[in-house]
C-alpha cells in the first residue's frame, strides 16, 4: 500500500516539474506579454427540479460574449490586463437576442505573480456585471508553484485541491466556497431546515508554451428540504472561456514602472475591486406589491374558518416577506383595516419577527388597564407566534424585559407569563454571546423568579431559556424541593436540555432520582429522569441496572411498565440499542420471565410513523402515564424526520391530579409488603387537570381546565366540556430559510423557503357519575404549506423556480374509561386519508434586452396516503374488547 502511494506521488512530482519546465522555456503568463488575445466566453445555466428529471431545455439560458484580451504592463510575474466585452448575446428556448446596453469600455485584471488579484472597473457598473468580470478575472487563477489549499476568487475564500493530468492538461477541484452559502435566515432546527450539496471543477488546457486555450468551470447546487429531499432545486453552471486567436498587432503598453502605478493611471475614470464578488440584490428584488395589495387578495383564505387549512397556511407564507418590509404605520393601519382579520394577523405579525411589526401589534392592542380580555387574549396569541420565532430583532427582546418592570404588567398574570415565556424563547433563538448583557439579565430575573410565590412559572420559563448555567438550579430543584409538581415541572425543563450539555455528576443525579436513592419523588418526576437517562445512552452495565429494577420489590407497577415498553421501543428504533438489550436481558433468568416482562400497569409509551416518502416523515410519540386507572400526566408529540435529525412540530401534554377519588382507589397494593406507593406519601392531591402545549420546542403557558372539586362539578352537572371546545387555533412559522450563492460566472442565486402550519385543536369530554364511565375526544386539523422561491441569473437573463408543497394531516385520539366494576380504560388513535400536494413552476426570462422574452413550465404532483388506526398495545386491545362487548 505505501508502494502504491509513494509511485502515486513521485509521478505527480514528474508532471509537476514537467509541467514547470516548460513554463521555464516559455512565458509564465497565461497571457503573453505585449499580445493581444481573443476569447469566446460562454456561460450555460440550466435550472431543474431536485428529484424530478426534466428537460434542460425548458429552463436555461446562454450567455455569449466575445473578449479581446490585451496585456498593456509586465513585468516579471506582474500584468494588467486590459479585457474588452464585444458582440454579447443571450439565448433560451431557441430565442436569440443580441445584448447592446453594455458599454464598450474595457475593465482591468491586475496579476500579482501570476494570479489574479484585483478588478479595476468603470465605478459607473451595474454590479451584475462587476460580478461577471470579476468571474472571468477567477478563470485565470491557476496555482502549480507549491501546496495550495485555498484560494480566493469571486466565490470568496475556497478550500482547493489540484490535480495534474499532464504538461498541457490540469484540474482544480473546489469545495466549502465561502459564498456558496450566505445565509440571511436559517432555522435551528436540522429537520425544518435546508440540505445544500455544492461541488465545482475547473478546467485547464494549456498550449506547449504554457498560454491559455481554455478554462471551463464546471458547478452543481442542489438546494432541497432536509425533511423532503425530492422537494427543491439543482442548478448547474458551465462557465467557458475558449481561446479563438491572436490578434493582428503587439498591443500598446503603459510607461508606469510598477504594477501600483499602472493602476493608479486607471483611476480617475475606474475604480479598484476585490475579486471577491458583491451580492446583486436585484435578484431578489420582490415584485412590486404592497403588502396591502397581497392581504385584500388573500382575504378569503384567511377567514376564522380556514384555521388548521392548508389555504390559511400557504396565504399565510405569502404574505410573510411582505410583512417583514412593512413599517410600523402601515402594519397599524391594516390592523385598525381588517378589524375581522386579528387573530389571523396577529399570527401574522409575530412571525415577522421585525420591530415595526412588534411596536404596531402592541400599540394597536395594548392599552395597560383599560385593555380587554379579548385584546390580552389577542395579545397573548401575539406572543405565542413570536414565540416561534428564530431570528428576532434585538430590540424586541430588550422591549418585552423592560415590559416585566413595569407594575400594570405584572398586575395581568396571564399576560405576564406568556411575555415570560416569549422572553426566555427569543433569548435563546438570538444566540446571544454567554456573556451578553441581555442574557445576564434574564437569565438574572428567571432564577430569581424561583423564589417567588409561582417558581413553576420561571421553570417553565428556564425550560425555554435553556442556558446550561440553569442547570444546575433546576437540578437543586428537583431534589430539594418537597412539592412534587415544582419537582416534575424541573425535570421536564431539564429534559429539553441538549444532550451535551450534561455531564457524568449530572447523570449520577438523575438516577439518583429514579432509583430514589435519598428520597422518595413522585412517578412523573421518576419516569422524566428515566428519560434523560436514556437520552444520554446507558453503557452496559447502567441498562442492567435499569433491567434488575423490573424484578425489585418497588410497588410503582405504572412506573416498571413504564420502564419497559421505553426499553423496548428504543429498541425498535436503533439496531445497536436492540442487540445490547437482549444480551443484558438473557443474562437475567430473574427478569427474563413472564411474571416481571407481563407488567400489570396501564401506562403506555409507544411510537407511531404517520406517513413516509413520497410524503413528509413524520412519527408520533405518546407517552400516557396511567395513576389508579386515571391518566395522571400525557402527552402526544409529533416529529418531523429528516435523516438522523428531527425536530418536535407540535406536542399536546395533559396533566390531572386527585382524580382517583372519582373514580375509586385502583389499587396497586397486592399485600406482598406495607410500603406506600410514591404517590400516596403526601395525602390525596387537589383535585386539578389541565392542557401543556408546545409548538416547535416553545412551551406556552398552560390552560387549567379546573382547579379544585367545585370547578370539576359544576363541568360535569353544567355538561360545558360536552361540546366540542378550542384549546388551541393558531398558524406558525415552521420553515424560515434564505440564503444567496454566488456562482463561478459571478451571477447571483437567491433561494427563499417559508413554511407554516395552522392548528385547530379542539375537545370535548363527557362524564357519568351514575353509570360511572367517562369519554374524551380529542382532534388535531392541520394544514401546513411551504412555499419555495429560487432565482438565478444576471441583468440580462434569469431563471425562477416557485415550488408550493400543502398537506392537511389530521388526528383523532378517543378513550373510554368504565369504572362501573373495576377500571378499564381503552383508547384508539385514528388517522384520516391525507393528500400531499406539490407544485413547481420554472422560469426563464430574457431581459433589459430589445425583445424580452419569458416561458414558464408547470408541473404538478400529489401523493395520497390511506387512513388508519393505530395499533397500541395488546393491553389497550383487551380492554377496548371488553369495554364494547359490554355496550
Amino acid at each position: 500500500m505505501n508502494k502504491l502511494k509513494n509511485s502515486k506521488e513521485v509521478h505527480f512530482l514528474l508532471l509537476l516539474s514537467f509541467f514547470l519546465g516548460c513554463f521555464a522555456e516559455g512565458s509564465s503568463f497565461l497571457v503573453p506579454p505585449q499580445s493581444q488575445q481573443i476569447f469566446k466566453l460562454r456561460n450555460q445555466v440550466i435550472l431543474e427540479d431536485a428529484g424530478r428529471e426534466s428537460s434542460s431545455q425548458e429552463t436555461g439560458y446562454i450567455f455569449e460574449t466575445d473578449l479581446h484580451v490585451n496585456s498593456v504592463w509586465s513585468r516579471q510575474e506582474d500584468q494588467l490586463l486590459e479585457i474588452f466585452i464585444s458582440e454579447s448575446r443571450v439565448l433560451a428556448s431557441g430565442k436569440d437576442r443580441s445584448i447592446t446596453a453594455i458599454p464598450d469600455r474595457p475593465f482591468y485584471v491586475s496579476l500579482v505573480k501570476g494570479q489574479p488579484d484585483k478588478v479595476i472597473a468603470h465605478s459607473g457598473r451595474d454590479q451584475s456585471l462587476l460580478n461577471l468580470e470579476r468571474g472571468i478575472a477567477s478563470l485565470l487563477q491557476l496555482r502549480l508553484d507549491g501546496p495550495v489549499e485555498e484560494e480566493l476568487d469571486v466565490s470568496g475564500l475556497c478550500r482547493v485541491s489540484y490535480n495534474v493530468k499532464s504538461s498541457t492538461k490540469i484540474e482544480k477541484t473546489k469545495r466549502d466556497c465561502a459564498l456558496w452559502d450566505l445565509r440571511v435566515n436559517y432555522h435551528p432546527e436540522e429537520a425544518l431546515g435546508v440540505t445544500q450539496r455544492s461541488k465545482e471543477l475547473t478546467s485547464y488546457e494549456l498550449s506547449s508554451d504554457g498560454s491559455l486555450l481554455k478554462a471551463e468551470s464546471v458547478e452543481e447546487h442542489q438546494l432541497t428540504l432536509a425533511a423532503k429531499p425530492d422537494v427543491g432545486s439543482l442548478v448547474k453552471s458551465t462557465f467557458t472561456l475558449q481561446h479563438v486567436s491572436q490578434g493582428p498587432e503587439n498591443v500598446k503598453q503603459l510607461e508606469q514602472d510598477t504594477l501600483d502605478g499602472a493602476i493608479e493611471s486607471l483611476l480617475e475614470w475606474y475604480r479598484v475591486f476585490q475579486l471577491e464578488s458583491d451580492i446583486d440584490g436585484l435578484i431578489s428584488a420582490i415584485k412590486e406589491q404592497t403588502l396591502e395589495e397581497q392581504l385584500k387578495a388573500s382575504l378569503d383564505d384567511l377567514q376564522s374558518v380556514d384555521v388548521g387549512k392548508s389555504s390559511l397556511a400557504l396565504a399565510y407564507v405569502k404574505l410573510i416577506p411582505l410583512a417583514r418590509i412593512a413599517r410600523q404605520e402601515q402594519i397599524e393601519a391594516l390592523l385598525k383595516e381588517h378589524t375581522e382579520l386579528l387573530p389571523q394577523l396577529v399570527d401574522l405579525f409575530g412571525a415577522a419577527q421585525t420591530f415595526d411589526a412588534h411596536n404596531a401589534t402592541f400599540s394597536f392592542i395594548y392599552k395597560e388597564a383599560e385593555t380587554t380580555d379579548e385584546e390580552l387574549e389577542l395579545l397573548e396569541k401575539y406572543l405565542q407566534s413570536l414565540a416561534v420565532a428564530t431570528h428576532p430583532e434585538r430590540k424586541i427582546v430588550e422591549h418585552l424585559h423592560d415590559l416585566l418592570q413595569l407594575e400594570a404588567i405584572k398586575k395581568q398574570a396571564k399576560l405576564s407569563d406568556s411575555i415570560i415565556q416569549t422572553l426566555s424563547v427569543l433569548t435563546r433563538q438570538s444566540e446571544f454571546d454567554v456573556n451578553d448583557v441581555l442574557l445576564e439579565k434574564v437569565r438574572a430575573f428567571l432564577l430569581q423568579g424561583l423564589t417567588s410565590k409561582e417558581p413553576t412559572l420561571y421553570i417553565r420559563a428556564l425550560q425555554n431559556l435553556r442556558d446550561p448555567v440553569t442547570i444546575e438550579p433546576l437540578l437543586d430543584q428537583a431534589q430539594s424541593r418537597e412539592e412534587p409538581n415544582l419537582s416534575v415541572a424541573a425535570l421536564q425543563a431539564l429534559k429539553a436540555f441538549p444532550v451535551g450539555s450534561f455531564n457524568s455528576s449530572h447523570r449520577q443525579q438523575f438516577e439518583g432520582i429514579f432509583y430514589q436513592r435519598r428520597r422518595r419523588f413522585d412517578s412523573s418526576a421518576r419516569t422524566l429522569a428515566l428519560d434523560i437517562i436514556l437520552s444520554l445512552r446507558p453503557s452496559q452495565e447502567q441498562l442492567g441496572h435499569l433491567l434488575d429494577y423490573l424484578a425489585s420489590t418497588d410497588r410503582q407497577f405504572e412506573i416498571k411498565t413504564y420502564v419497559l415498553q421505553k426499553l423496548r421501543m428504543l429498541a425498535e428504533q436503533c439496531p445497536r440499542f436492540k442487540a445490547l438489550f437482549k444480551t443484558e436481558l438473557v443474562k437475567r433468568s430473574r427478569v427474563n420471565n413472564y411474571n416481571v416482562l407481563g407488567q400489570k400497569g396501564l401506562t403506555t409509551v409507544l411510537a407511531r410513523q404517520l406517513s413516509l416518502s413520497p410524503a413528509f416523515n413524520e412519527s408520533l410519540l405518546s407517552t400516557q402515564e396511567v395513576y389508579q386507572g386515571i391518566l395522571k400526566r400525557g402527552s402526544v408529540e409529533f416529529l418531523l424526520h429528516a435523516g438522523r435529525a428531527q425536530a418536535s412540530s407540535f406536542k399536546l401534554g395533559i396533566y390531572t391530579a386527585g382524580l382517583g377519588s372519582m373514580v375509586g382507589d385502583g389499587g396497586t397494593d397486592d399485600g406482598t409488603d406495607n410500603i406506600p406507593a410514591d404517590d400516596d406519601l403526601g395525602g390525596e392531591d387537589t383535585i386539578t387537570a389541565g392542557m401543556e402545549i408546545s409548538v416547535q420546542g416553545s412551551q406556552l403557558r398552560p390552560l387549567v381546565f379546573f382547579n379544585g372539586q367545585t370547578e370539576l362539578m359544576g363541568h360535569v352537572w353544567g355538561g360545558t366540556a360536552s361540546d366540542t371546545t378550542p384549546a388551541y387555533q393558531a398558524t406558525t412559522l415552521a420553515q424560515d430559510n434564505e440564503h444567496y450563492i454566488v456562482l463561478a460566472s459571478g451571477a447571483t442565486l437567491h433561494w427563499q423557503v417559508l413554511g407554516a402550519r395552522s392548528v385547530d385543536l379542539n375537545g370535548k369530554v363527557g362524564f357519568s357519575l351514575w353509570n360511572r364511565n367517562a369519554q374524551t375526544e380529542i382532534q388535531q386539523n392541520a394544514g401546513s404549506a411551504v412555499l419555495g422561491h429560487l432565482a438565478v441569473g444576471f441583468t440580462y437573463a434569469k431563471l425562477v423556480q416557485d415550488f408550493t408543497l400543502t398537506h392537511e394531516p389530521k388526528l383523532s385520539l378517543e378513550a373510554h374509561l368504565d369504572f362501573y366494576s373495576g377500571i378499564k380504560l381503552c383508547m384508539q388513535l385514528q388517522r384520516p386519508e391525507q393528500l400531499l400536494k406539490q407544485t413547481s413552476i420554472r422560469s426563464v426570462f430574457l431581459q433589459a434586452v430589445a425583445r424580452p422574452y419569458a416561458k414558464h413550465v408547470r408541473s404538478t404532483l400529489s401523493h395520497k396516503t390511506a387512513g388508519c388506526t393505530f395499533a397500541l398495545n395488546q393491553k389497550n386491545n383487551e380492554m377496548c374488547n371488553i369495554i364494547f362487548n359490554d355496550y
